[in-house]
């Protein structure tokens, strides 16, 4: 899956969880994190990048890592 397809999946569970507040709004969060990172890696800032994906909950940053490594092969993951 690719940042974009993530982003936009993440936005869709958000979407189907507006019965839940909380659950759109921790959805809402995870999406914005995701798409911070893809604004970084398109600017070449990849220490900021780095940064931002290390202070993601786990599987957001399990996810993230899987897309980017899907889109950008391994060399982003030394």
């Amino acid at each position: 899956m690719t940042i974009q397809k993530l982003i936009d999946q993440t936005f869709s569970y958000s979407v189907e969880a507006k019965h839940c507040p909380g659950l759109a709004k921790a959805y809402l969060g995870d999406m914005k994190g995701y798409q911070k990172v893809q604004r970084l890696l398109e600017s070449r800032d990849y220490r900021s990048a780095i940064l931002a994906i290390d202070k993601m909950d786990s599987i957001p940053r399990e996810q993230i890592l899987s897309a980017i490594t899907e889109e950008f092969g391994n060399r982003f993951m030394h």
